[in-house]
């Protein structure tokens, strides 16, 4: 096993190595056809491998001093730039100007320079702007980089020479999952239900056992005359509400295939305040729950990736860190598509305990960004809307998201559906 790591650290210097030889394929070969060429000139006395030869070295040379320049220069740039700490924020499918630039080096005639990102995680664009290149990064996908490394190549004209630079840029970049049309969601309530009768004897609204101050239009029949006569306070009664405050509420976000409405769902929920006052956020490949918006939308851009068997299992160990007493709320964003993570959050479910009805504490918010069915009936046909071509991550087939829908029932649970396209919420029911 001692020798994996040893390939591994070969294989990376061979890399970097021919990233660094000046020249490619094609400039070997045509540096092999200039020396026979010269060869068999001088040898022979023929002036159209003589001439064919010095052509050959003339384009050779001036393509590695051309290129040879152009690393200097850019070297130089790089050099240059004045690191930043603070954390570079994109959004999936949305294109943004990263800062990062080049000069365009205008001087050094047919030189080609372009980068990209490695590992590649968003398209870049390079964009002319006066004398320089900037980046324009449109990320593909959700994550987090604590660095940034950029693969910069400089080539010649003819493409018989070039060289790759590798520059890391020591700045976090935090690629957040699209909200579409999410954007004023609100599909958690602050308030956790209560008992629907206050006291089996009771009336629906409660009895008046709980106590406030006196305001005026209050009824003089609810004042506590004997309180004000001991405290000089006028006190009345007031119903017990069969709503309370919800103690904590807690959202967790699963991984897996088709997870990036999910993620964009969940970030809505954390943008916009809809967890309430006391909350918790935790994610799949996230150990620690999250209790700030900064620390919650770090955890939704590193669950990015987790691999098959940890997905959904997680759950159980997040309420139990973030709620040790038990109390709260539960919402869990879902992915439309079934996969490995459904059987892990299934399992993890199982060990939460049930209410008085036989009920998993929990509400399950299934996102997707469209549902490919013909036949429109019942909730999910409402969901559907309209037909709408498939997408790479998020679009589901109805009989995909109805297998996830009747899964998530079994455990009585209350479930609604989510399209991220135009933020629609479907409730699926019981």
């Amino acid at each position: 096993m001692k020798g994996w790591p040893m390939k591994g650290r070969l294989g990376e210097r061979v890399r970097r190595a021919r990233e660094l030889f000046p020249l490619t394929w094609l400039g070997v070969a045509a540096l092999a056809g200039t020396g026979i060429a010269l060869w068999v000139g001088f040898q022979e006395v023929d002036l159209v491998f003589l001439g064919a030869g010095v052509i050959g070295a003339v384009a050779l040379v001036f393509g590695l001093i051309l290129v040879g320049l152009g690393a200097w220069r850019v070297v130089a740039r790089l050099r240059a730039m004045v690191p930043q700490e603070s954390a570079r924020v994109l959004e999936c499918g949305y294109p943004v100007r990263t800062g990062f630039w080049l000069p365009r080096l205008w001087y050094l005639p047919g030189l080609r320079l372009g980068w990209r990102w490695d590992p590649s995680s968003a398209k870049v664009r390079l964009l002319r702007d006066g004398l320089r290149i900037e980046e324009e990064a449109l990320p593909n996908a959700r994550g987090w980089r604590d660095t940034l490394t950029r693969k910069i190549t400089i080539g010649d004209p003819f493409g018989l020479a070039s060289v790759t630079l590798t520059h890391t840029e020591a700045r976090p970049v935090r690629m957040l999952p699209s909200v579409g049309g999410l954007r004023s969601m609100h599909v958690v309530r602050t308030l956790a239900g209560g008992s629907d009768l206050a006291h089996p004897e009771g009336t629906p609204e409660g009895d008046r056992i709980d106590l406030r101050h006196y305001t005026p239009g209050d009824p003089i029949r609810f004042v506590l005359w004997r309180v004000f006569a001991r405290t000089r306070e006028l006190v009345v009664r007031q119903p017990e509400r069969a709503l309370s405050a919800a103690r904590k509420t807690m959202a967790y976000l699963v991984s897996g295939s088709g997870d990036e409405p999910a993620a964009g769902a969940a970030r809505v929920a954390v943008d916009v305040g809809a967890l309430g006052g006391d909350w918790a956020f935790g994610a799949d490949g996230v150990p620690e729950p999250a209790t700030t918006k900064d620390a919650a939308l770090e955890s939704l851009a590193r669950s990015r990736g987790v691999p098959d068997a940890e997905c959904g299992r997680g759950l159980a160990s997040f309420i139990e860190r973030a709620s040790p007493d038990g109390g709260g709320r539960t919402v869990v964003f879902v992915p439309g598509r079934p996969g490995p993570w459904l059987d892990g959050l299934l399992e993890s479910a199982q060990k939460l305990p049930r209410g008085m009805h036989g009920r998993a504490p929990i509400e399950f918010v299934v996102c997707t960004d469209g549902v490919h069915q013909r036949a429109r009936s019942g909730w999910l046909g409402r969901a559907a809307l309209a037909p709408v071509e498939a997408e790479p991550d998020g679009g589901v087939e109805a009989e995909e998201l109805q297998r996830v829908v009747a899964s998530l029932q079994r455990l009585q649970a209350s479930v609604i559906v989510v399209d991220r396209r135009d933020g629609r919420v479907h409730m699926a029911g019981r």
